[in-house]
């Protein structure tokens, strides 16, 4: 009777510690579920933090480039999303940019996730409109695949080529009456030039005051008109780019790539 005692209690003993190794395993799944949500919130957190702040860099981008806004403009507390950013530019004075943005969840007073995203050495340039490349072109006379859209294509590698020695030109018809005032040539065989305008492909008149400086760009007094025609007097003149401006309209200002530094 005592031994059948004993082999019960060495099974509740045995049950009990079963229940006690089974209630530790429980505990210890749901603390590394637990972790686990966490993490993967954290993470969730974080990238949308950085997207915040990468709203805040592009916004700064666009307010430099198409919003009118100059170098030392920024912005502050900005809603986005489920948190807010705040960006500042600088100018570096060398001819480059910086742009810093913070991003905050859920805001910059008691934030639960912040980053910085920083884009530095952003170089600056004012681009001119090549208004050669929408123009349709023809010329006084063609050599083979060495044809007059050669001479606009954007590509130096291509060129047209006249199959005469003197009395050759190069037109461009824009369309509709367009402003230009200057015109940059890229050739070979070339021993004299003029430059002329129409607005109706049969009157012809020169530009005023044409200056050629440096060597293949040539500024003259700004006119409004569809055509544009290059005359070229030498041997089989050849011309690798004709391109033609409106430099007194001004450019566009432009942002190029910079450095990125993303900080927590």
């Amino acid at each position: 009777m005592r031994h059948v005692k004993n082999k019960k209690g060495a099974i509740l003993i045995f049950v009990f510690a079963v229940l006690v190794v089974l209630v530790l395993i429980a505990l210890a799944f749901s603390t590394m579920i637990s972790d686990e949500i966490k993490t993967a919130h954290a993470g969730l957190l974080n990238m949308q933090v950085f997207y915040i702040a990468e709203a805040g860099r592009a916004k700064a981008r666009w307010e430099l480039t198409g919003g009118g806004e100059a170098a030392g403009y920024g912005e502050s507390d900005i809603s986005f999303g489920e948190g807010t950013y705040t960006f500042t530019t600088l100018d570096n004075g060398d001819g480059t940019y910086t742009i810093t943005s913070d991003g905050y969840i859920p805001d910059d007073t008691n934030p639960i996730v912040k980053r910085r995203l920083t884009e530095s050495n952003i170089p600056t340039s004012l681009d001119f409109t090549n208004l050669s490349l929408s123009a349709t072109p023809s010329a006084s006379s063609e050599q083979g695949q060495f044809t007059a859209d050669k001479a606009i294509d954007g590509d130096s590698g291509t060129q047209w080529r006249s199959s005469v020695n003197n009395g050759s030109w190069l037109k461009l018809d824009y369309g509709s009456s367009t402003a230009f005032d200057r015109i940059v040539y890229t050739g070979s065989s070339i021993n004299s030039y003029t430059i002329e305008y129409s607005g109706n492909d049969i009157t012809w008149q020169a530009v005023t005051s044409p200056v050629e400086s440096p060597a293949g760009t040539v500024n003259f007094g700004a006119v409004t008109a569809r055509y544009l025609r290059f005359n070229v007097n030498g041997n089989k003149p050849r011309i690798n780019e004709l391109e033609s401006y409106y430099i007194a309209g001004g450019a566009t200002f432009s942002l190029g790539s910079g450095k990125f530094i993303s900080l927590w």
